[in-house]
């Protein structure tokens, strides 16, 4: 179904690679999670949609076939099925016992692990999508507030770890970015005149500003 709706969308206009990533609800447990959205298209995760054999008669083109068998449009119909599954579980989530709702709940995590796993879900992303599916799954309320300290806990660590390892690798650019800073100091500090009719501690703002807007496009300079 996946299928023929994007080869609808292809006579429109070329399949984009962003789509929205979550839908939103009425329970509040769903509100936490509808604000997410997909930065990037995401790498194919575990379905597999029909052979292109079975679209042979469906009156495409072979442009249209080719952009409809293209990997970054099946990877949008591997979203899109997720989305809906997401959209289900949390609609007829009450609907279900304890156990449905925790094996239902088990295997989405198991996706959703595995689109942070690839960098399409952020941390922060994935979170609030963990928050309300345990508000669903745990009943208790002391049980349900040590799991949530429990979630919150281990993303705190996991960024602190990663700030860690991020400062422990060597930056040959970020350093070369810093010199030229150093340089820049130096220049403006040994200047007889200013141009432009600025001070010498706004055109040295300007000149910082400058590089640093230059270093941030190039990745060489920190955010």
């Amino acid at each position: 179904m996946k299928r023929m709706v994007l080869a609808s969308a292809i006579g429109i206009a070329t399949v984009t690679a962003s789509i929205s990533f979550w839908l939103s609800q009425t329970d509040s447990s769903v509100d936490t999670a509808k604000s997410i959205s997909n930065p990037q298209a995401a790498p194919a995760l575990t379905q597999e949609l029909p052979s292109t054999s079975q679209n042979q008669n469906s009156g495409l083109t072979a442009e249209q076939q080719a952009l409809l068998d293209n990997p970054q449009t099946l990877e949008l119909a591997n979203r899109l099925d997720f989305e809906e599954e997401l959209h289900t579980f949390f609609a007829k989530a009450k609907s279900l016992s304890s156990k449905e709702r925790a094996a239902e709940a088990a295997m989405l995590e198991q996706r959703l692990a595995e689109y942070q796993r690839r960098g399409q879900v952020s941390a922060a992303e994935s979170l609030m999508v963990r928050i309300a599916m345990t508000k669903l799954t745990i009943e208790d309320e002391a049980a349900q507030k040590r799991a949530l300290q429990g979630l919150i806990d281990r993303q705190n660590a996991a960024a602190q770890a990663r700030k860690e390892e991020w400062l422990a690798k060597p930056k040959p650019e970020f350093e070369a970015y810093k010199q030229q800073e150093k340089q820049i100091v130096k220049e403006v500090m040994a200047m007889a005149k200013v141009p432009s009719g600025m001070t010498r501690n706004e055109y040295l703002r300007q000149r910082l500003q400058e590089a640093r807007v230059a270093a941030h496009k190039n990745g060489d300079a920190p955010q």
